[in-house]
């Protein structure tokens, strides 16, 4: 029997806390620091480096841990752990817009750098010990691929609706409250502060609904289940036999050898236990990881680097910033409808190379677009269309895959779900903290 929707529902917000905080996170830290605070490009991206590294740090080893033990008053291990990086992030994510407590605008910026260190530790393994083990229920709660599949577009369409209404709100507050500068300033630290305060509140909602809605299965349910899947495929197939009588479909009467149940033998209960370390012997756990890194580094460091395109390289208003990646967002809510549809038709490979396709027009197409030309307000909206569309398919594709290489060894999900994750936070950070060098301007 599959998930009820009011289940889909619950669990689908459990991650959007983390969704509006990563998104502000990769789209305004950077600015932030270096247009409102005034740190220099370097100082800003080794911040958000410090944050990638603990992160990257933190998610493995939160997984290990996340299948090993965590059941609080047996609240389930994965929404253990969720609950306590939740808390972590709620604690440490919103004085990272604010200035720090006692420094003003004449305090030096390594003073401040070292306030926000900590900080951007506690929040980044909070934040990771939720995504891991949001990942981690999917293959517990799926019971097929198409389940997984719906799953995933159901969580990634929760994401796309964080980021929307990050910009929403960041676009109201610029405009509604804003100093009336085109560019931003030191002036606009007020109204990062009260975007910081409205997205933080708006997860926290979310997060109570995924913790009152969604049922983690413990060790024994899950086994109970299994077994009462196998006794009711027994009762099935002696009822098919008894009308056979004693003939197979050959025509032939069985013998004592003959397998009279042979979807047992594909039980989940008769699967070996996987230890963690029995994972790096498999070739595809490898080629996974280098295609999640991929993946993320493509979404990932197009957030990250699309206010700045924006403002630094065609000169448009600050309220592009906002506008820009509303169009990504709304567009990539639109491809997560479409994705669970044509993936009963196409293989998750085939679709994931159509999305790649997508955001490999919409580099090349941005490449040619010139500051001060009117067509380049016209073309950036069809670009982002693009961007949207080939970000959220290639995501989504790859969580899929990524949640059928678990398939049924779920009491090792989390420490793939981690090992998968520390890849693309090391990768984001040194990609991230190399072009703020190379690009000082």
């Amino acid at each position: 029997m599959g998930l009820l929707f009011r289940q889909r529902l619950s669990f689908g917000v459990g991650h959007v806390l983390n969704d509006l905080c990563a998104s502000m996170w990769f789209s305004y830290l950077l600015l932030f620091f270096h247009k409102v605070l005034k740190f220099s490009n370097a100082t800003a991206g080794y911040l958000l480096l410090a944050g990638q590294i603990a992160d990257g740090i933190a998610t493995p080893l939160v997984g290990y841990e996340s299948d090993r033990r965590g059941n609080l008053c047996n609240y389930g291990r994965r929404k253990t752990w969720h609950l306590i990086g939740t808390i972590s992030v709620i604690l440490s994510f919103p004085p990272l817009f604010m200035r720090c407590i006692g420094c003003s605008e004449n305090t030096p910026a390594y003073a401040q750098f070292i306030y926000y260190v900590p900080l951007v530790i506690i929040f980044q393994s909070g934040w990771a010990a939720t995504q891991i083990n949001h990942l981690a229920l999917i293959p517990e709660l799926a019971r097929d691929r198409a389940e997984k599949v719906n799953l995933n577009a159901v969580r990634y369409a929760f994401t796309v609706l964080s980021n929307i209404l990050v910009y929403c709100v960041t676009w109201v507050v610029f405009d509604v409250s804003g100093e009336g500068t085109e560019q931003l300033s030191e002036d606009d630290i007020s109204e990062f502060r009260n975007i910081v305060l409205i997205v933080t509140a708006t997860g926290c909602f979310f997060s109570i609904i995924f913790h009152i809605g969604v049922k983690e299965h413990t060790i024994q349910q899950r086994f109970n289940i299994n077994n009462s899947n196998i006794s009711n495929s027994r009762i099935t197939e002696a009822d098919e036999n008894s009308s056979l009588q004693s003939t197979d479909a050959n025509g032939s009467i069985p013998d004592e050898k003959t397998c009279l149940l042979p979807s047992i033998e594909h039980s989940p209960c008769n699967l070996p236990m996987m230890k963690w370390s029995d994972w790096f012997k498999r070739p595809s756990f490898y080629q996974m990881a280098l295609l999640y890194m991929c993946t993320r580094l493509v979404v990932n460091l197009s957030q990250v680097y699309i206010p700045m395109y924006l403002t630094d390289t065609l000169m448009l208003s600050k309220k592009y910033i906002a506008i820009v990646p509303l169009i990504i967002y709304v567009s990539g809510f639109i491809a997560t409808i479409l994705t669970n549809p044509i993936s009963k038709f196409l293989r998750n490979e085939v679709i994931y190379l159509i999305g790649a396709a997508l955001v490999l027009g919409a580099c090349i197409w941005s490449y040619f677009l010139e500051a001060f030309e009117e067509e380049t307000k016209r073309d950036i909206f069809f670009i982002a269309v693009l961007l949207g569309l080939g970000t959220t398919i290639i995501l989504v594709m790859c969580l899929s895959m990524l949640s059928e290489l678990v398939g049924q060894n779920t009491e090792t999900g989390a420490f793939v779900y981690g090992s998968m994750s520390l890849t693309d936070k090391l990768s984001n950070g040194i990609a991230i903290a190399v072009i703020q060098n190379l690009n000082p301007c």
